[in-house]
């Protein structure tokens, strides 16, 4: 797993987990594994294209060039700001990739409407911070 997909999946949970009545709820395994295997599956295409937009976004040409500014303490803010690209673009395609994994999950049947509502309203708030965070390792 790339750092991109590491930062996305993280910023997933994060959502998940701050929806109220999502991160107690108990969902059979293999219910819940198998349209998340499937979309993946069928998402393949997609996902390279959602990277070299990413990638595109930063400004950068090799996920290395992100992970290892990510390694040294840069935010994907910082990547973004120091490849002459605008921040904002970043924001908005994270948040465009999340609300179509959210809007996916909702038609699966794996998010009831409020907890759909609730994350998509949170989404923009939640990507803009992570965008801007620092992490060091």
């Amino acid at each position: 797993m790339n750092i991109k997909q590491v930062v996305i999946v993280g910023t997933m949970a994060f959502v998940i987990t701050l929806t109220p009545g999502i991160s107690g709820q108990l969902i059979s395994g293999s219910a819940s594994a198998c349209p998340i295997k499937q979309s993946n599956l069928h998402n393949d295409n997609t996902s390279e294209s959602g990277n070299d937009d990413f990638n595109e976004a930063l400004g950068v040409s090799a996920d290395e060039t992100v992970y290892n500014a990510l390694l040294e303490g840069n935010s994907l803010a910082d990547i973004a700001d120091s490849h002459q690209q605008d921040v904002d673009r970043l924001i908005e395609l994270q948040v465009s990739q999340m609300q179509g994994q959210l809007t996916q999950r909702y038609r699966q049947g794996n998010l009831s409407p409020e907890s759909y509502s609730e994350q998509m309203k949170e989404l923009p708030d939640i990507i803009k911070e992570s965008v801007y965070k620092r992490y060091t390792i």
